[in-house]
């Protein structure tokens, strides 16, 4: 099956022109518009530049690049967005400080009941487990906590059990 979409070459062309008028644009008025449309005008939006344009966006964001004007008000308003979401939504929070507890403090995530050998009887790991019913798809936030919960407690008990044969 032959794909519409240009070639990789073309695609990151274009996203690295839509970046660079972003990245400089003072103002989101009808000339930004304007020129972004002749940016895409052959090929129209599709997902392989859409995807590119978001990777290069997130960079920039989170390397917290200098931008003009019109990203400067676009990233302070998607900051606020995802701030008013994230109060709107509980559970977001928690999964943001679980994210942020096991980047800072991976040994912490066994705490919650992801163990080396699995959900720990009685925490909220176990309690978090019990509402897929025995089924936890591949792929899931589930999933992930407890793969490093069993990654880091395996590199815990292996790190101990060196020192006592050291001992």
């Amino acid at each position: 099956m032959e794909s519409d979409s240009p070639p990789e070459q073309r695609t990151q062309a274009q996203a690295e022109d839509i970046l660079s008028l972003l990245s400089t644009a003072e103002y989101n008025d009808k000339h930004l518009e304007e020129s972004l449309q002749d940016i895409v005008r052959e090929t129209g939006w599709y997902e392989n530049l859409a995807a590119a344009v978001l990777d290069s966006l997130e960079n920039i964001v989170r390397g917290g690049a200098p931008v003009a004007g019109a990203m400067t008000d676009a990233v302070g308003k998607a900051t606020g967005a995802a701030i008013g979401f994230a109060k709107e939504h509980p559970v977001f929070c928690t999964i943001v400080a679980l994210g942020v507890l096991v980047l800072l403090a991976p040994w912490a995530i066994e705490a919650f009941g992801f163990g080396e050998l699995g959900p720990i009887e009685g925490t909220f790991a176990a309690a978090w487990q019990a509402r897929y019913a025995g089924y936890v798809p591949k792929g899931s936030l589930f999933s992930f906590f407890q793969r490093l919960g069993m990654v880091w407690g395996a590199k815990v008990h292996h790190v101990t059990a060196v020192k006592r044969c050291e001992d």
